[in-house]
């Protein structure tokens, strides 16, 4: 599960990889999201503002997190899986792990990639009333000794096939939803 992520990029960075991308104003790229928040969201080659907590018309209770398992196939999600694709930017999201001291609680750890570098969460949204939830699946290796979900972190090469919502083919958007290489990610406990 992710619950919290963070951006400490300028829009420069961004639009190094999405060179054509239109960017609102007083985009603040350079802070910490929490659920119920509004976050920079990229979608029809546009990054802007959504709230983070998913809602549809059968979803009343906000979802920040969507199951890659079923995100098809469910009633719920599969409309918006096949229409409403989108990507997340982040430098680092962060997961909780029980403490190995008896009664001293979860310890914070910050999960970021080895070369600093911007990655892209793959999501859902609604136009409707601008939500989104990040899609998560089973951890990597790395993540594995902190937590038992992830997010989904789509390579480089996939990004526009992912950010395509006129393409539907599942053969090739769900073996996107597989856990990120643990060999370019790492992570560092923090105090949160």
């Amino acid at each position: 599960m992710c619950s919290r992520f963070s951006i400490n990029k300028s829009k420069e960075d961004i639009k190094k990889i999405f060179s054509e991308l239109i960017i609102d104003e007083g985009m603040d790229l350079n802070r910490h999201f929490f659920p119920n928040m509004d976050a920079p969201v990229l979608y029809e080659n546009k990054l802007k503002n959504l709230k983070w907590g998913f809602i549809t018309e059968t979803l009343k209770e906000p979802l920040i997190n969507i199951r890659a398992e079923g995100v098809a196939s469910k009633p719920y999600f599969r409309k918006y899986f096949y229409k409403y694709r989108c990507l997340i930017p982040a430098d680092s999201f962060y997961e909780w792990k029980e403490s190995a001291f008896p009664g001293h609680g979860k310890v914070p750890y910050k999960i970021f990639m080895k070369d600093n570098g911007i990655f892209f969460m793959a999501g859902l949204l609604n136009p409707d009333n601008n939500t989104f939830a990040i899609i998560t699946t089973t951890p990597s290796i790395l993540i594995k000794q902190i937590h038992n979900r992830m997010p989904v972190i789509l390579k480089k090469e996939n990004y526009e096939l992912w950010l395509n919502n006129k393409s539907s083919d599942t053969e090739y958007l769900l073996p996107l939803l597989t856990p990120y290489d643990s060999s370019k990610m790492e992570f560092i406990q923090t105090d949160l």
